[in-house]
């Protein structure tokens, strides 16, 4: 195939100088320039036969050059199918693609609608809102880690490539923190639902929802860095195969589960100052 690449690029470029190079027989050339003066009359001022007699036998045609470019094109399978063939699946590859990044949109609009919305005695409508978009930055979350395990294995690069880029693990490690400290948000909101649905609903405290933006403004800024180190590990960045990945692999897993049962245990033995006050009375 790459053979062939250059036949096809010494076609296109010496076809068309052939064709437009001025032919060496003068006498053609007055022939051929005489015959297009006579074709030209809007006036009709000249004989049908003298329109008729006007030769294209010498008159250039850079159709035919390119036409005649591109027979390696039809010679030659390989050059035709060269703009495909680092790309198979590439319908599959766009979709999985097109899904990552349109999950990262929808995780940012859920995020965003719960940091503008937690405040210190919130309505049960706007806890029911609250709860809605946790739901869906849930759904979204999951959507991300599954299209991004897909481009990882199946598309993009391959597992081979990422498996030896510190930046791939690095990332990964960035996203369990940010899924991990998500957790915490997410107990708490389940915990307050789980309450108003047995009548125990309690206003929330200005201490809890501090803390709750607190962790939506630090998953708003993971949400910044992931794909900033996500376009470095795409290039190559620190690519090294002296490291085991199975080292960093371990690493980043372990960073997750301690962040994991750092956030879930401060959600479940988290107390509001609401609940400070009504023990004290």
């Amino acid at each position: 195939m790459r053979s062939s690449l250059p036949l096809l690029i010494l076609g296109f470029a010496a076809s068309p100088s052939h064709a437009w190079t001025p032919q060496p027989k003068t006498t053609a050339l007055v022939k051929s320039t005489v015959n297009h003066q006579r074709s030209f009359d809007p006036l009709q001022l000249c004989e049908d036969s003298d329109r008729k007699s006007t030769s294209h036998e010498n008159m250039l045609r850079p159709s035919a050059a390119f036409m005649a470019a591109a027979i390696p094109l039809f010679s030659s399978p390989d050059v035709a199918l060269a703009a495909t063939a680092f790309t198979p699946n590439a319908s599959a590859a766009a979709v999985v693609a097109y899904g990552h990044f349109i999950s990262l949109v929808g995780v940012v609009a859920c995020l965003v609608a719960e940091r503008l919305t937690i405040k210190p005695d919130m309505t049960p409508e706007e806890e029911d809102f609250v709860a809605a978009a946790d739901i869906g930055y849930g759904i979204f979350g999951a959507l991300i880690v599954y299209t991004g395990y897909l481009r990882t294995v199946q598309y993009e690069k391959g597992f081979d490539f990422y498996a030896h880029e510190p930046l791939f693990w690095l990332k990964i490690a960035f996203v369990g923190i940010w899924g991990a400290s998500s957790f915490f948000n997410t107990v708490t909101i389940i915990r307050r639902a789980v309450d108003k649905r047995n009548g125990k609903f309690e206003p929330m405290g200005e201490k809890l929802a501090k803390r709750m933006i607190q962790i939506c403004n630090a998953e708003l800024v993971a949400v910044g860095i992931i794909p900033l180190t996500a376009t470095f590990m795409a290039r190559g960045v620190g690519y090294s195969q002296e490291i085991p990945w199975q080292v960093e692999a371990g690493l980043a897993a372990l960073i997750f589960a301690g962040a994991s049962f750092k956030y879930v245990k401060e959600a479940f033995s988290f107390e509001d100052n609401v609940s400070k006050l009504e023990s004290s009375d």
